[in-house]
């Protein structure tokens, strides 16, 4: 008998990304002025957030208070950011997800560095809501994030059977869906029209359309016929 696998992303599906990025801009924010004598940090990354830089903000934010930092003072900021303990909570319809469909199998992919992603997760308090959990990160580096499709081989291999109906929920047309959509998986993007993605502006990747979108994961049961 075929049996229903879901699989989520986590960033800005089961949880609000801003709401990471805003504690580590904190905690770097707090770092810089204890090593580098620099106030007003986290204030400055906020901004470039909301202004569409993702990556490159932590160098454009030091350079505006530290013109002639170093790479090691830049390396240490971000580092800062991603090793810091977060606070996060689930979205109101990811919590109530997760709850419903708590006797399927639940699977989680998420790119973003190991310890990262790892420490969101245990903020999260989600670890045992999956049967597998995919660092893509962890697979061998940075070249594995999606659409690599090993991390969707390794979930597979670790809970699918044939016949099985897998299916993946992200929110990134840029990645999420490409590789779903050539194995034969179900693809769901989650858009919530109350709240605005980190990636609200990512083009959809070629191949990279999801099959269907919802406004909340409460929406999964009547769309998958369960």
């Amino acid at each position: 008998m075929s049996e229903l696998i879901l699989v989520f992303d986590l960033d800005d599906t089961l949880y609000p990304e801003r709401q990471f990025a805003l504690s580590g801009f904190a905690a770097a924010g707090r770092w810089a002025e204890a090593e580098l004598g620099v106030a007003g940090l986290a204030e400055d990354m906020a901004r470039l957030l909301d202004e569409g830089y993702l990556g490159e903000l932590f160098g454009i934010a030091l350079a505006g208070k530290l013109p002639h930092h170093t790479p090691e003072q830049l390396t240490g900021l971000i580092g800062a950011y991603r090793d810091h303990d977060p606070e996060l909570s689930l979205f109101d319809d990811a919590a109530w997800a997760l709850h419903h469909f708590a006797n399927a199998k639940l699977g989680l992919i998420t790119d973003g560095t190991h310890r990262m992603q790892e420490r969101k997760v245990t903020a999260l308090g989600i670890a045992a809501r999956f049967r597998e959990i995919v660092y893509t990160h962890a697979l061998g580096g940075r070249q594995y994030s999606k659409p690599h499709p090993r991390s969707f081989e390794v979930v597979e291999a670790a809970l699918g059977g044939r016949g099985d109906r897998l299916v993946y929920i992200g929110d990134n047309p840029a990645k999420d869906f490409i590789v779903p959509n050539e194995r034969g998986w179900i693809s769901i993007m989650v858009e919530r029209p109350e709240f605005r993605r980190i990636h609200a502006r990512a083009k959809v990747a070629p191949g990279g359309a999801p099959q269907h979108t919802v406004a909340s994961l409460t929406e999964l049961p009547a769309l998958l016929g369960l």
